[in-house]
């Protein structure tokens, strides 16, 4: 079901709030979607009941992302881009420990960001978007929040005029941005995920023609460094985010908040923020066959590639299996939230024969398999095992080391 204005105009009034709040008790499983709408249609028009059961589940799959969701309006491909608000709140937060505190968000979309700029004391936003049934839900959401001094304007943030007069308009105290462009294109009647930053929409380039002091721009996590090489020359700083250890974005932080390195931060559901920094005096980190412990770094930290500053953040030596597969090992075990870690018991060149031996000697009757530059799928390693399920548990990890195809055997994950 697309939502229109007029549908969206049925949400926003009481009939369809009533609708919405009674669906917010049903099970709203595919399953069940034929008797949901015969039930909605009994009372409503057949594109306001549509709309209704639309933007249930919407808000349903929003919960995941904000404590307010069974509140808020959504479209899908806008829920989809939405940051969590505790990602959306630990990078804002790096605006407001430098002082900025009035911010534009360019490209707003249903305002999700537009929410946590807006949720520091003293803080102002100008939420900015050409798409009008979009900036009608940004209003909403931001209503739901109380975000009383946060203005919403249409305009193309691709016109530097329009922005002009709304940096004129609003005080020369709004010095600074966050941009989120769209990484998602119509191709063929349905939307498809873009990785270019020249295909964004608009294109990331567009930052050169803005004016602020300080910019965060949100990319996708799977971008292309090569593409960014222009911006780092610019001094600007890349950070990867993850959540939970679910690499979920990259940000690329420009005009005075850049500082031409790479960085990795991971975020906990909590809110607890860990981060990890390029530092150029810190020595590369070796290969090593297997030692003690294998190490499996947050996916941030690897697209960072922040090894060598891990090292120094550990204080101990840590060593890489392979140079193309990230997994790390060492002689002792460090607790680290960067780190999910195993105790090795053995490892091979891999061969099934000599694998299922290995297994048998420890007394391993049942495994979890893993791999990392591996071709062979866990599900049918154990298959050919042929495990009799009883006896101790173990980890298997198939990977390369030293471009060698290889199993480790690993007890259960510590910590």
């Amino acid at each position: 079901m697309t939502l229109s204005h007029t549908t969206l105009n049925f949400l926003f009034s009481d009939t369809g709030r009533a609708a919405l709040d009674w669906l917010a008790a049903q099970d709203l499983s595919d399953t069940n979607t034929l008797p949901l709408l015969n039930t909605l249609r009994r009372e409503y028009a057949p594109d306001d009941a549509g709309a209704a059961l639309t933007m249930a589940r919407l808000r349903q799959r929003a919960a995941a992302k904000f404590s307010r969701a069974d509140q808020m309006f959504f479209t899908p491909d806008a829920l989809e881009q939405a940051s969590s608000e505790v990602i959306s709140y630990t990078r804002i937060s790096h605006f407001f420990q430098s002082s900025y505190l009035h911010i534009v968000d360019l490209g707003c979309g249903i305002g999700g960001d537009a929410i946590m700029l807006g949720s520091y004391p003293g803080a102002g936003v100008i939420a900015v978007d050409r798409d009008a049934l979009r900036l009608r839900m940004a209003r909403a959401n931001l209503a739901v929040y109380d975000r009383r001094w946060s203005h919403v304007v249409q305009a193309d943030i691709t016109d530097p005029l329009p922005l002009q007069r709304i940096r004129q308009r609003a005080g020369k105290e709004y010095k600074a941005a966050f941009f989120d462009p769209a990484r998602r294109v119509e191709s063929g009647g349905k939307k498809r995920r873009v990785f270019s930053v020249r295909d964004y929409v608009p294109p990331l380039d567009v930052i050169r023609q803005w004016d602020f002091e300080a910019m965060a721009v949100k990319l996708s996590p799977g971008v292309k460094l090569d593409e960014l090489a222009p911006y780092i020359q610019d001094r600007a700083r890349i950070e990867f985010v993850s959540l939970g250890g679910e690499l979920k974005e990259a940000v690329l932080w420009y005009g005075l908040l850049g500082f031409g390195e790479n960085s990795a931060t991971r975020v906990e559901a909590d809110g607890r923020v860990y981060a990890l920094y390029r530092n150029p005096g810190a020595i590369s980190v070796r290969l090593s066959a297997p030692r003690a412990y294998l190490y499996e770094p947050d996916p941030a930290l690897i697209r960072a590639g922040l090894f060598a500053e891990l090292k120094l953040e550990l204080r101990q030596q840590i060593f890489l299996l392979d140079p193309q597969i990230a997994y790390l090992t060492a002689d002792s075990y460090v607790p680290s939230p960067w780190l999910r870690a195993w105790p090795v018991l053995a490892w091979l060149p891999f061969n099934l024969k000599r694998l299922r031996a290995a297994l048998r000697e420890r007394n391993i009757g049942r495994v979890t398999v893993k791999k990392r530059g591996s071709p062979i799928l866990p599900e049918d390693l154990i298959r050919k095992l042929k495990l009799n399920g009883e006896g101790d548990a173990a980890v298997i990890v198939l990977t390369q080391i030293a471009d060698q195809h290889s199993a480790i055997i690993c007890g259960e994950m510590l910590g």
